[in-house]
This record gives C-alpha cells, sequence and structure tokens, in this order.
C-alpha cells in the first residue's frame, strides 16, 4: 500500500525539497494537498475509503471557513470560530495507481472554470504536479504512465497581462495617508528596494544600520542577489528605530520590523494595512484599490526604475529573477506609457496642411470638369 499512498507521497516529495526555502515548500504542499482534496471531493473512485459522515465533516469545514483548506486557529487573527479543514481531509488517502488522465483533466478544468484561477495560478499547479509526479515515478513508486505523460504534454498559455503599477503621483498620496513610521518604513523599502513581502518580515536589526550599503537576500530557489539601500530607505528606518518596541530574538534574530505585541510583523498584517491605506488614497482608482497588495509595490519599483531608463537586466539582478522573459513583462508598461505619449501629441487632432485627405480633396477640385450642356462625366468626341 505504501506505493499507493498518496499522503506518503507527499511526504516524500515534501522531504526531497532539500535546499529549498520555507515558502517554496510551502508552496508545493498547498499545492499538492489542493490537488488532494480535489481528488477526495469529486474523485470518488480514487479514494482508498469512501465514508460519508468523513465527506460531510470535511464538507462543513470548508464552508466554516470560506473554502479556506489550513487550519485557521495557528493564524490567530480575525476568525471567531476555529476551522480545520485540514484535519478534516488529513482522514481521507488516494490510491495513486487508481489515478487517471480524466482525474488530470477534470483538476484543471475545475481550477479554471468552478475557481476562476488566473493562468499564473494554473502554470504554477501544473509545474508542481509535473514535479511531483516525475519524482514519484523515477523512484518507482506506482504512478500510472499516462499521468506523468499527460503532465508532460500539457501547456497553458501564458497571460501576458500589463502589471499594476503605481504613479509618482499615487505614491506621493498613499504615503500620505499612512500613520505610523513602521507602515511608512515597510512601504519605503518595498518601493526603494524591490523586496517580496516574505523578505520583508524576515529583515533584521542588523540588516540596515547607518553604514548598510547593500543586503544579500536569498530568494526563490536559495538564490542570492544583491540589493543597495537606497538612502530613503536609510532615513524612513531612521525615523522608525526610536519608535520601535524592544522585541526578543526569534529563530531568524531581532527582527526589524514588530508588532505591538513585540513579536516580528507576517505577511497578512502587511497585507491588511496596504489595503486600509488605499481605501483612503483619495487619487486611486477603484481597480487599484481593490488589487492593491504587497506585491504591486515590488511592480512600482521596476516599472518605475523602467521609466527612468535602467537596463532590464539590471532590474532583473534586482528583482532576483532566474529568466529575462519573467522580467521583460515590465516592458508593456513602458509601451504603453510611450504609446500614450505620443497620442498626446500637441499636433494630434490638428488639421496639418498637405494631410492625405487635404490632397486628395484638392486634386479632386482642380480636375472636376467645369459646367457644361454635355453630361460631365461623359468623355469628349474628337
Amino acid at each position: 500500500m505504501a506505493g499507493n499512498s498518496l499522503n506518503i507521497c507527499i511526504d516524500f516529495f515534501l522531504d526531497s525539497l532539500t535546499g529549498r526555502s520555507p515558502e517554496t515548500k510551502r508552496n508545493y504542499e498547498r499545492d499538492l494537498y489542493q490537488f488532494k482534496l480535489y481528488l477526495v471531493l469529486f474523485r470518488p473512485h480514487t479514494l482508498v475509503k469512501r465514508d460519508e459522515k468523513k465527506l460531510q465533516k470535511l464538507r462543513d469545514e470548508l464552508e466554516k471557513g470560506d473554502g479556506k483548506l489550513w487550519e485557521t486557529a495557528i493564524l490567530d487573527r480575525n476568525y471567531k470560530t476555529d476551522v480545520h479543514s485540514q484535519t478534516a481531509l488529513d482522514a481521507f488517502d488516494i490510491r495513486v495507481d487508481r489515478l487517471r488522465k480524466e482525474d488530470i483533466v477534470g483538476y484543471f478544468g475545475y481550477l479554471e472554470t468552478s475557481r476562476g484561477l488566473g493562468r499564473a495560478t494554473l502554470l504554477r499547479r501544473l509545474a508542481s504536479l509535473r514535479r511531483f509526479f516525475q519524482l514519484l515515478s523515477k523512484e518507482g513508486f506506482d504512478v500510472p504512465a499516462q499521468i506523468v505523460d499527460h503532465l508532460e504534454d500539457m501547456h497553458i498559455k501564458r497571460e501576458r497581462l500589463v502589471p499594476m503599477a503605481l504613479t509618482a503621483e499615487e505614491v506621493y498620496s498613499f504615503l500620505s495617508a499612512i500613520e505610523n513610521e513602521r507602515d511608512r518604513a515597510i512601504i519605503v523599502v518595498m518601493l526603494f528596494m524591490g523586496l517580496r513581502v516574505s523578505e520583508v518580515v524576515r529583515l533584521n536589526v542588523d540588516d540596515i544600520r547607518a553604514d548598510t550599503k547593500g543586503l544579500i537576500l536569498r530568494g526563490k530557489g536559495a538564490k542570492e542577489r544583491y540589493v543597495p539601500v537606497h538612502p530613503q530607505v536609510q532615513e524612513a528606518i531612521r525615523s522608525y528605530l526610536p519608535l520601535r518596541p524592544e522585541t526578543p530574538a526569534d529563530r531568524f534574530g531581532e527582527p526589524l520590523f514588530v508588532t505591538n505585541r513585540r513579536k516580528r510583523i507576517d505577511a497578512s498584517t502587511i497585507r491588511r494595512f496596504i489595503k486600509r491605506y488605499g481605501q483612503m488614497t483619495e487619487n486611486l482608482d477603484s481597480r487599484k484599490k481593490r488589487h492593491l497588495s504587497p506585491h504591486k509595490f515590488r511592480h512600482t519599483f521596476a516599472t518605475m526604475l523602467l521609466s527612468g531608463g535602467v537596463d532590464i537586466r539590471y532590474i532583473q539582478e534586482l528583482l532576483g529573477h532566474e529568466h529575462l522573459s519573467t522580467t521583460e513583462i515590465y516592458t508593456t508598461v513602458r509601451t504603453a506609457e510611450l504609446d500614450k505619449a505620443v497620442a498626446s501629441h500637441p499636433l494630434s487632432t490638428a488639421q496639418l496642411p498637405g494631410t492625405p485627405v487635404e490632397k486628395a480633396a484638392g486634386e479632386q477640385k482642380a480636375e472636376k470638369p467645369e459646367s457644361s450642356g454635355e453630361n460631365a462625366c461623359s468623355p469628349k468626341l474628337t
């Protein structure tokens, strides 16, 4: 049974991710358990044992948690009722050898139609399943060959959406809405260093000192990159530190950004205050207010550098992108700006002398025959 158990397969796969960042491991774990959840709810033939009472318990927990799979008790914030959907899902197991190509097709169809996930998320889910089943097949688990083959052949067209970024005026307005020095310093760090929110929360007091010129950051896939510390960042940190509550070190060190409870700030807190300040920013349109998030400040960092003439390869290095194609999406922003700039040319709406329309009208007027008793359209007889 061990070679057939999805639970054992997932544990084996997660244990194999040595050297990967905690965020990467959590993303793989979430993707694989979302796949398991779909199989338990919609593909009963794959279950080791079907139990209607346990299924109903799982559905009830999912409904209480608004569809969220993970335990909300550990989040310890803004939940009136503990939700245990993850525990309910753990009560089930799937037989990997019962999986068929149709289960994979159904899963991605469900994600796109019922869940409404975007192309970027679908691509990540596909990449996670590919790596998962490739490893299982290589290690001799009972994975049907058609599963591995179908995942290899699947293609999801990547969306080339223009990333949402703030203008300079919108940034000024947003900063004006901020109520305290900690929140302002966090936004300035993201605006001038392009850090991911996971990197911001891991910053320690010793990382940015008065004489710090730059940081060595470890991002996705344990890749290291150097990011300069801008003078605006130095000034924002200098204003914040006297107001920072004394906070003991945790397993990562002495945290730079902390809560009033003297704990390291978490990503969800940053997301919430960004949403709150976004609603207070008057010149943000409704779309930007709705979608504003920490990652949008990373987009703003990249877009402003590109608009300022910085070479895209430098931006790739600063963002820690492995492939230049990932960074090139920001060029669509600059193209849109250039199109808008040309469209706003002062002479755009003027009727210029000698335009094709005017010339054609002049030529037609010059060739018009003088009025006579003959039909003007008739050829002259000679």
